[in-house]
């Protein structure tokens, strides 16, 4: 058994002026006319059905489209150079639609997956969401699986794995990339289906690899980890991360003659699967564009005065998913610490918090949602002064066209995730800081922050030492956050969406002609 060899890979010398379009470009490069296919738990877009069915007049369905950056940004990949994706229907509608936009010279078809049975359902959301999120996010205390749901997560990759087979037997794709924890199984589940060669299959693993005192709370570890081995790339955010894994793999099959692990890939039999680490980013053009248009700008004041937020309030701004590994709790406890050492803060400094719903159907989210705006409620009513009280919480979805202002006109950014793969909301806001000087609070503990080495870093653990940094760089001379703000826009620009595509991509082929 080799050891895996604790060194970084080589540094990307791939141009910096990647966009959707040199994307497909190198992706035609490096498939030619073979056709890509994604696959991933949610669909890219929701499908509203017409509102007026009556005879006289019928009404087109409409596509709207979540604000996700990485779906948002395959989409526009596929509809660069067209190709197939494959998802769960999480809209009504039906099974099967073709996407296009105007502008763009490709067609994909969304194939939207619903399972017959609901209890095999239910079980794969729940070992997804209730064992593999809190573990993988180290929070095993919040664990609400049940025995016999890993069948429904067997199941429902399988179902995956069926409808891939058909796909690629009909289109010939030049490459399958399937994506995240909830579908870590679908390579084990096509392999058996297929006797002629598989076009390569790639896997993204989204959120952070635990460290190993975690895992082995997973009684599923070992079925997971072969899972993925049946991939031939593997990748994640940081080079932690990939660490990680490697250790896990080496560690669950340390006696495996047939296993060898390397610092690059796994070596199972006479497969190679590819290991590296990728961290994604973001379209800083799209949201430096965003933030400056007229119309946004006068759509995100309106916001803000319906809201009772002054023009002339220091605004910080957070927007996250209403999920227990963001920090809500501990963010209060750090403006809490803000306020008690600094009482001049009181009244002149707000956040507004944007965090939308997520399962809400679940328990352990019902619970903690309601914990935290019975926080939010008592914080205020603790802290309010007249009519003015600290935190304003919008739990809806803001659209990026007015985020992106709210971004530009927030004098800082608090990214609080006790654990997160990577956050995509600090590089969002980066990018929306285009001649200004906001400044991004960004936790350590998240995947950004291990890339992002001139950023403001806090601690979400420890509130007094965090808000003691607050205070401080938001008194910066503007002159400094804004050369900051420089450095950390450059690299979010170099590092960008688009770089972290082609890198896989062109990954993908490498590993292919190496495997072989």
């Amino acid at each position: 058994m080799t050891s895996p060899v604790r060194t970084r890979t080589k540094p990307d010398n791939s141009p910096r002026n990647w966009n959707a379009l040199t994307v497909s470009e190198c992706f035609r490069k490096l498939f030619g006319t073979q056709k890509l296919l994604v696959a991933t738990h949610r669909e890219p877009v929701i499908y509203q059905p017409p509102q007026n069915e009556s005879p006289k007049r019928k009404d087109q369905p409409k596509l709207r489209y979540p604000a996700g950056g990485v779906s948002q940004s395959l989409h526009r990949l596929l509809l660069q150079t067209g190709g197939d994706w494959i998802s769960l229907q999480n809209s009504p509608g039906p099974p099967t639609l073709s996407i296009s936009l105007p502008g763009f010279p490709a067609t994909y078809i969304l194939y939207r997956l619903s399972p017959r049975d609901p209890a095999l359902e239910e079980g794969y959301q729940r070992f997804s969401n209730d064992l593999l999120w809190p573990l993988f996010h180290e929070e095993p205390g919040r664990v609400g699986a049940r025995p016999g749901d890993f069948k429904g997560y067997e199941a429902v990759n399988r179902l995956f794995a069926e409808h891939i087979f058909r796909v690629v037997k009909n289109h010939g794709n030049g490459v399958l990339w399937i994506h995240d924890y909830q579908l870590s199984l679908v390579a084990k589940e096509l392999r058996p289906l297929v006797s002629s060669p598989l076009p390569p299959i790639a896997f993204f693993w989204h959120i952070p690899w635990p460290r190993q005192e975690f895992l082995v709370h997973l009684p599923e570890r070992r079925a997971l980890l072969e899972g993925l081995l049946d991939y031939d790339f593997l990748g994640f955010q940081t080079a932690l991360y990939r660490e990680r894994f490697l250790e896990s793999v080496e560690r669950e099959f340390g006696e495996d003659p047939r296993i060898s692990v390397f610092a690059d890939c796994v070596v199972k039999g006479n497969r190679r699967i590819h290991v590296g680490d990728y961290p994604i980013g973001v379209d800083p053009g799209r949201f430096e564009s965003l933030s400056l248009d007229q119309k946004g700008q006068d759509e995100a004041r309106s916001l803000l005065c319906e809201l009772g937020i002054a023009p002339e309030e220091v605004l910080l701004i957070s927007v996250d998913r209403m999920d227990y590994t963001k920090g809500f709790l501990k963010r209060l406890q750090i403006l809490e610490s803000l306020f008690l050492a600094n009482p001049g803060r009181v009244g002149k400094i707000r956040l507004l918090q944007i965090a939308p719903l997520t399962r809400s159907g679940h328990p352990t989210y019902q619970s903690y949602q309601k914990k935290v705006r019975e926080a939010v409620s008592n914080f205020n009513e603790r802290w309010k002064t007249g009519t003015w009280f600290p935190v304003v919480s919008v739990e809806r979805t803001v659209e990026h066209r007015i985020l992106a202002p709210l971004y530009r006109m927030a004098a800082g950014a608090l990214v609080t995730s006790t654990n997160d793969g990577m956050n995509l909301v600090a590089k969002e806001y980066l990018a929306a800081q285009k001649d200004e000087g906001g400044t991004l609070f960004l936790s350590r503990y998240t995947g950004a922050a291990q890339g992002l080495k001139e950023a403001v870093l806090i601690d979400p653990f420890d509130p007094a030492t965090s808000a003691a940094i607050i205070d401080r760089y938001l008194a910066e001379p503007a002159s400094i956050r804004k050369g900051r703000n420089k450095i950390l826009r450059e690299q979010i620009s170099r590092n960008n969406i688009f770089l972290w595509m082609g890198s896989i991509l062109t990954g993908i082929r490498e590993a292919e002609t190496k495997g072989n």
